[in-house]
């Protein structure tokens, strides 16, 4: 957690301001328990976004809502926090809106811009290369936020982690974990490899079996295409290979469950 350094002569304002915005995020969660469906993933989504370090830059809600008590705790909570409000009109709704229906309030945020360095903190990285499908990536992130992986690597063909469809899966993780996306992945890991000593584990069909594999905390682990798996450009990167074995028919194991197994398997160590 980050340290803030507050002069004596602020200290009871800050407590009281730190004390508003629990009591507000306290009836924010509550009303995001009483909510159902897209109305409550979106307000959870604001929770997520608020709570978080990167910058809400705005607060874009229903002009028809803002009396709703749900509405009201956001407005408040984005006050607390010194974020910006804005009232849209059913117009505006039309023209900003990701989805078909629309849960009344958006949240503006800056990305944040991480470099590779920041990713180097001696714990596990997961690397995805070719990723096509949103809903995989954001699945991935979900689970690297369950099991408390933090450092995740995007190749530069995979698909985009702000993607609209990529956040909603997410269901707030993408909040809470590190994405570095890279214009050279080969570059990336190897400068991760060769100065930072991480080693290098890929799931493959062609590798020994999981259940065999250790996990020191410098690794990155590498998943590949849906349907192409790992790229030839990152076979001379890779220390070990590991495959997931199966016993039924099906010919491979969707990407988004095979690294949640994998991470299972890395944090159980």
């Amino acid at each position: 957690n980050d340290i803030l350094l507050v002069p004596a002569d602020q200290k009871k304002d800050w407590e009281q301001k730190t004390k508003v915005i629990n009591d507000e995020l306290r009836k924010l969660r509550k009303a995001a328990d009483k909510a159902e469906g897209d109305e409550r993933t979106k307000l959870n989504e604001q929770i997520e976004a608020l709570e978080s370090k990167m910058t809400v830059a705005l607060i874009v809600i229903d002009g028809k809502l803002r009396d709703r008590d749900d509405m009201r705790e956001i407005i408040k909570l984005a006050d607390s926090l010194e974020v910006a409000t804005e009232f849209c009109g059913r117009l505006d709704i039309d023209n900003i809106k990701t989805t078909e229906t629309f849960p009344g309030v958006i949240a503006i945020v800056e990305t944040p811009d991480y470099g590779s360095v920041d990713l180097a903190d001696n714990s596990p990285i997961i690397a995805l290369s070719g990723l096509k499908d949103p809903g995989n990536l954001g699945t991935i992130i979900r689970t690297a936020d369950w099991f408390g992986i933090k450092n995740i690597i995007l190749g530069e063909d995979t698909v985009e982690p702000y993607n609209p469809k990529v956040v909603r899966s997410t269901m707030g993780s993408l909040f809470r974990v590190k994405i570095f996306e890279s214009n050279n992945i080969v570059q990336t890991i190897s400068n991760l490899k060769d100065k930072q000593n991480y080693a290098v584990v890929a799931l493959d069909m062609a590798g020994k079996n999981l259940t065999e594999m250790k996990s020191p905390k410098k690794t990155i682990y590498i998943f590949g295409n849906e349907s192409h798996g790992l790229e030839p450009k990152l076979d001379n990167l890779i220390t070990e290979r590991y495959t997931i074995p199966g016993r039924g028919g099906a010919e491979s194991l969707n990407v988004a469950v095979a690294a949640g197994i994998t991470m299972s398997r890395i944090m159980s160590d």
